[in-house]
């Protein structure tokens, strides 16, 4: 028997092991049923309970403050050829700065602000179309801190408007004005008001840096012909015991005019032609670099996936020192830009010195016309080429006619822009009352409502019946004795 057992033992069969399911559908199905039977035990409470939810919360929506969304936009084009019509000859200027750069620090400044506050009494009409509930808040805050100095009013309102206006400009030349406030007219008026403060600037600063140029320049020309009266009068005592022939010069006409019209016409060609391809090297640096940036922002996402040797990351790689050098239409255009700026610069200075040319000899014929006859023996021998004091006389003349023109140029400049200020800026979408507010979204938070009215109705009512501590189920009776029901009772 002994030598037996270990036999047996080793034939003895092995029952297998039993898989639990990985979901018990059985108890996901009981406890359905149980939320359902819940729902009917309860119905009453249920009901109510989703009832006073989704009113609660639809009220709450329907109450909430309104914020509208209200915009504008202006369209910023070139003027050049305003001035250039008008003042042909006028140098370019190559580095200056965008019409619509720190259009967002203009407006958003806090003397604009300030200013913008004041022309729409912001202070007086925020405080009288507060919405009921907010206006309690404040009353109930102003109970409790006191009522805040107007100073802090005004720091803070201008903080809210500073946060809720947004100012915004494109490649294609346009500036935005994005306003989210809770009045709408109110909110039209602002935006309104914060388009033409920025125009305003825009037309004022232009103006004054004009305006300042030919103040210098009027003072620089009027020291000039203060040294040229000095001058003259330095010559009268040099003169008087000179024996000089007793005769009066005779001015024939210059025959120095200035500049040809042919010469005026091709300047102004010129300067329109080197516009343009600045703009287009200007637009093709600009997608270039875009382009580049893009690639680069794409290779680094690849790089964080794939490996070094993936084809994705080798073609990214080639696309970005592609793109790193300059392509051929851009190196065309540059040099192209170049050869015009050669020319423009040559035919502008000849330009240049023929108006000063035609301006000093216009100078000298007031000179000796204004001077009496008695004294013109004394000055003309002055204009010797080997007379120092002549020589400082013809290089102060010829300095006065240089203050003079540039002066003139600054002045049809100062005329051009004026005029052109019209064409520069348009309004192409001016701010309107809104349809319909952005927030809150009353649709979108009534059906929120519905589906946590039905949550909250269902947690009342298996929170009830978890709330009594009985076993209502038989399921729960079988799994709390772990044996099956053997007789089931409708009633007692």
């Amino acid at each position: 028997m002994n030598r037996m057992a270990p036999d047996a033992a080793h034939r003895a069969p092995t029952v297998p092991p039993v898989d639990e399911p990985l979901v018990d559908i059985t108890a996901l199905a009981d406890y359905a049923r149980f939320v359902a039977r819940s729902l009917r035990r309860h119905r009453v409470g249920a009901v109510i309970t989703a009832v006073v939810t989704l009113t609660a919360i639809t009220g709450t929506a329907l109450a909430w403050p309104k914020t509208y969304q209200i915009d504008g936009r202006l369209l910023v084009q070139s003027s050049s050829l305003v001035s250039t019509l008008v003042n042909p000859d006028r140098a370019v200027n190559r580095a200056s700065g965008a019409p619509t750069m720190a259009a967002e620090e203009i407006v958003e400044s806090r003397d604009n602000l300030l200013a913008l506050m004041a022309s729409t009494d912001l202070l007086a009409r925020w405080a009288q179309n507060r919405p009921a509930p907010l206006r309690a808040k404040d009353w109930f805050f102003a109970l409790l801190r006191g009522p805040q100095p107007e100073e802090h009013r005004l720091d803070a309102m201008a903080g809210l408007l500073e946060d809720r206006l947004e100012v915004g400009t494109n490649e294609e030349g346009t500036v935005g004005f994005v306003l989210k406030w809770p009045d709408p007219e109110m909110g039209r008026q602002l935006v309104e008001g914060a388009m033409k403060s920025f125009l305003e600037h825009r037309r004022v600063n232009e103006s004054a840096i004009i305006t300042d140029s030919i103040a210098i320049l009027d003072k620089t020309a009027s020291a000039i012909e203060s040294q040229i009266t000095a001058t003259l009068e330095q010559v009268r005592p040099q003169r008087l015991g000179t024996s000089v022939p007793r005769r009066r010069a005779v001015l024939l006409p210059s025959a120095n005019t200035g500049p040809s019209a042919e010469a005026t016409v091709r300047l102004a060609r010129l300067r329109s032609a080197l516009e343009e391809r600045q703009q287009e090297v200007a637009r093709l640096e600009g997608a270039r670099t875009q382009q580049l940036a893009e690639a680069q922002a794409r290779l680094s996402a690849a790089l964080t996936i794939y490996t070094e040797g993936h084809p994705t990351v080798v073609a990214l790689k080639q696309t970005v020192g592609r793109l790193a050098g300059e392509p051929p239409e851009l190196v065309a255009a540059r040099r192209e830009a170049r050869t015009l700026a050669v020319d423009y610069d040559a035919l502008s200075t000849n330009v240049g010195a023929l108006t000063a040319s035609a301006e000093q000899e216009r100078l000298l014929s007031q000179l000796y016309a204004a001077t009496p006859a008695a004294s013109m023996d004394l000055i003309q021998p002055v204009f010797g080429d080997a007379d120092p004091v002549g020589l400082r006389l013809k290089n102060q003349l010829a300095e006065l006619a240089m203050v003079q023109a540039r002066a003139s140029a600054a002045r049809a400049e100062l005329a051009s822009a004026q005029a052109g200020f019209k064409y520069q800026y348009s309004v192409v979408r001016p701010p309107q009352l809104p349809r319909a507010p952005i927030a809150p979204n009353v649709l979108a938070i009534f059906g929120a409502g519905v589906v946590a009215s039905l949550l909250l109705a269902v947690a009342f009512a298996v929170g009830a019946d978890l709330a009594s501590g009985r076993a209502i189920e038989a399921w729960q009776v079988e799994r709390l004795v772990r044996a099956p029901i053997a007789v089931r009772l409708p009633t007692l």
